[in-house]
């Protein structure tokens, strides 16, 4: 079997997949998609989607400090 040659066009369909997260961030989500009037996939999907095309960047260490120094986000 050959390897498929590479395509010049492809479509980049909306897909659903699952993720792991406490149910605290699940609920989190609901609420703020509710309060954005959009389905809670979506949402998802746009954060995720936000997040790749930033590069990936770490936001623990800024959530991490903030909590240390008694700061409210």
């Amino acid at each position: 079997m050959a390897i498929p040659p590479r395509q010049e066009h492809i479509d980049d369909k909306e897909v659903r997949f699952y993720v792991f997260a406490p149910a605290s961030v699940k609920l989190a989500l609901h609420q703020e998609a509710m309060q954005r009037g959009v389905e809670f996939w979506h949402l998802g999907g746009a954060v995720l989607a936000s997040w790749i095309r930033a590069g990936c960047p770490d936001f623990e260490e800024k959530a991490q400090e903030s909590a240390e120094n008694g700061e409210v986000e």
